[in-house]
């Protein structure tokens, strides 16, 4: 499968890496790089995820990585990630 990012994720990454720069600029870079290959790699296993408990539509998942939920859809060999945030905030684009 392939992996497609939208533009919504693609702000919650530089968001996340905003945040986390303002005490520590290098842990940003390579958490951010960690989120990314951790996304890349759904290509392989995007099954592995569960149903969103949000929504009916079993072709939306969720799956965790460290404190970040990565929210994507899987349709037509290509997995797109919507969303990367972390738990506590909620998703904006399924509700």
């Amino acid at each position: 499968m392939r992996v497609r990012w939208t533009v919504e994720a693609l702000k919650d990454l530089d968001d996340i890496e905003s945040y986390i720069a303002r005490d520590n600029p290098e842990r940003a870079i390579t958490f951010i790089e960690e989120l990314i290959d951790f996304g890349d790699s759904l290509a392989d296993f995007a099954y592995k995820g569960t149903q969103a408990k949000w929504t009916k539509d079993s072709s939306i998942k969720e799956l965790y990585y460290k404190e970040y939920t990565f929210i994507y859809e899987i349709a037509d060999e290509m997995v797109m990630i919507h969303e990367v945030h972390n738990f506590a905030k909620m998703t904006r684009y399924f509700n």
